[in-house]
C-alpha cells in the first residue's frame, strides 16, 4: 500500500508544483498575490495527504480486512 502513497504523492507535486513555482516568481517580483499561488499549492499537497477520497476507501476497506483476517500470533501458542 505504500506504494500507490507514493504514487499518489507524485501526483500531488506535479499538480502543486507549478503553482508554487509561480508564486514564488510572482513574489520575487514585488507581487504580493503570489501568496495566493502559494497558499493554493499547499492546499494541494495537504489535501491529498489529510482527506479521505473516494479512491482511497477501497485501499481502507483492504487494509481493515486485512486486519482483522490476518491476527498477529498469540504467545500461548508455545
Amino acid at each position: 500500500m505504500k506504494l500507490l502513497d507514493a504514487v499518489s504523492l507524485a501526483v500531488a507535486v506535479a499538480f502543486a508544483a507549478p503553482a508554487a513555482l509561480f508564486g514564488v516568481e510572482s513574489l520575487l517580483r514585488g507581487d504580493p498575490t503570489g501568496w495566493v499561488f502559494l497558499g493554493f499549492a499547499a492546499g494541494i499537497l495537504a489535501f491529498e495527504r489529510y482527506l479521505t477520497t473516494p479512491t482511497d476507501v477501497p485501499i481502507l476497506a483492504a487494509q481493515k480486512t486485512a486486519e482483522v483476517v490476518a491476527e498477529d500470533p498469540d504467545d500461548d501458542s508455545q
